[in-house]
């Protein structure tokens, strides 16, 4: 028997958010302008959107995709509940292991093509089939399968009772955003994406644009109001910021300190801040020697100040953390392995005992060559220096540093937990034995069993609590070292409207436009 309570709940919910949320989208799109071209300042190129042959999306490839490729859902981060999008009503069994989904009529792709429920069995099912390895398929591992009932409704199989189902639905990262299945047999979705977004690809020359144009038969085509966006890779931060005050730049994502200090006090840009959850981190390989020995990975974790890194490359605009799960929840000192290079030569001396070795051999740290990258190596080379722990440091590109960790050719990397809705499917995929995201050989049986546990509950109080059991006995592990929570900046011009604080640290120009006497 179907369930009547969730269709309410979603009623209620979606009628409340769609009221406040019309009220103030009407209030500034009666004044919007149409037509004109925003330029958006990248850090970094996009690596792909096609959720195999490109793998995963950093914040700037989510950028360019939220423009170009939709969900099923929209998530609303004041209610933290999943709102209509491509699927406009949904409704799941009696123990929430089946869940239908009836999709909005008249959509189109790019290429003219509808958007059916086809589309969605394809996309899930590519990415569920173990033969294609993608990396998005240990968080939405629980889907056993989705099938296309009709062309309009669409069934989600789930393993069990999952309840970040819906905000996974509703993410823009490479498991969220439904193409054209057609594109993605042509072999062209990686390069040439094809979806149902506001935008349609144009070109993309690496390295230096990605170039999108307004989408004339777009769906909800009114709330649209820019004519073509450049999104702009320019990895120096110092030319962004240039070029942004210069005005060659409408809009620019940063997370360097000294920038976003400066912004601040520019009265002629606009701030847009945001608190999440996430972090950046820093990965300690336990899969091979040397750090597969327990005392070196805890020695390096005391060696580690996450203060000082806050306060030099940061500047103290990101906060330090001892979780990643953000405001949600509070998990107290989860384990923590605060600075203390005390503990951190003890550590190394209870190596030593162990193995009979007389020194630490070096280790080898990976960093990216962006100035942030730079100065995490060098802070974590001088600080485990103090501790008698000797780091080479490599720096690599983006997508090398990218490549090392998943084939494991790594002793420490700089990475991140990606901003969510609900963290546990990250936590669960970097925890479990097998997954291709347990880039630090994670292998506790207790660990796999909270695991299981928080992945089953059937109460988000529940699965929060087991989160926070999760990260303790993760934190108490060593392996994996925060460097600053989830506070997000991008910086506008004054003629840039329409651009709400980037949610997950994502710069959402989709509903964008220009007010040039501003």
């Amino acid at each position: 028997m179907r369930t009547a309570r969730l269709i309410r709940t979603l009623a209620a919910t979606t009628a409340l958010a769609l009221v406040a949320g019309t009220a103030a989208f009407a209030e500034s799109h009666s004044m919007a302008t149409k037509g004109g071209e925003l330029t958006v300042a990248l850090e970094t190129d996009v690596r792909g959107f096609d959720t195999v042959d490109g793998g995963v999306l950093g914040q700037t490839g989510e950028i360019v995709m939220r423009t170009v490729q939709e969900p099923l859902l929209d998530f609303d981060p004041e209610t933290n509940q999943a709102t209509p999008l491509l699927a406009t009503e949904w409704s799941h069994n009696d123990d929430q292991t089946i869940w239908t989904f009836k999709l909005r009529e008249g959509v189109k792709y790019h290429d003219g093509s509808d958007f059916d429920a086809g589309d969605v069995a394809a996309h899930y099912n590519r990415i569920l089939d173990p033969a294609n390895k993608s990396r998005s398929r240990t968080f939405i591992s629980t889907i056993q399968n989705v099938v296309a009932v009709d062309p309009l409704t669409v069934e989600f199989h789930l393993a069990h009772p999952w309840q970040a189902l819906l905000p996974y639905l509703s993410t823009t990262s490479m498991s969220g955003p439904i193409p054209a299945k057609e594109a993605v047999e042509a072999g062209t979705q990686n390069r040439s994406p094809v979806g149902t977004g506001p935008f349609r690809f144009v070109e993309w020359a690496s390295g230096d644009r990605i170039i999108v144009e307004r989408n004339p038969d777009y769906w909800n085509a009114d709330e649209i109001n820019l004519d073509r966006i450049t999104f702009r890779i320019l990895p120096d931060t110092q030319t962004r910021f240039a070029s942004l005050r210069s005005g060659e730049v409408d809009v620019m994502w940063t997370d360097r300190g000294p920038s976003i200090i400066e912004a601040q006090k520019d009265k002629s840009l606009v701030t847009l801040v945001s608190e999440g959850a996430g972090a950046a981190i820093n990965l300690l390989n336990g899969k091979k020697e040397p750090l597969s020995n327990d005392n070196l990975r805890k020695a390096l974790a005391h060696a580690w100040n996450q203060d000082a890194l806050t306060k030099i490359s940061w500047q103290n605009t990101r906060p330090s953390v001892k979780h990643p799960l953000g405001p949600v929840k509070d998990c107290g000192d989860a384990n923590y392995r605060g600075f203390d290079i005390a503990k951190a030569k003890e550590y190394v001396q209870a190596y030593k005992d162990e193995t009979g070795a007389t020194e630490v051999p070096t280790i080898v740290m990976i960093h990216t060559t962006t100035p942030r990258g730079r100065e995490l190596g060098e802070i974590y080379q001088q600080t485990a220096k103090a501790a008698g722990i000797p780091i080479e440091l490599q720096p690599v590109d983006q997508s090398t540093l990218v490549k090392r960790v998943f084939t494991n050719d790594f002793d420490i990397s700089g990475w991140r937990f990606a901003d969510g809705a609900d963290m546990g499917p990250q936590l669960y995929a970097y925890a479990m034995p097998g997954s291709s995201y347990n880039l630090t050989g994670f292998d506790d049986p207790k660990l796999a069993e909270v695991s299981q546990a928080m992945r089953t509950a059937t109460s988000m109080e529940e699965r929060l609590d087991l989160q926070c059991q999760m990260v303790s006995m993760m934190n108490d592990d060593g392996s994996l070292l925060y460097r600053g929570g989830g506070r997000y900046h991008a910086f506008t011009t004054q003629r840039v409207k329409g651009v709400p604080n980037p949610y997950r640290g994502v710069v959402d120009v989709t509903r964008a436009w220009i007010d040039e006497q501003s």
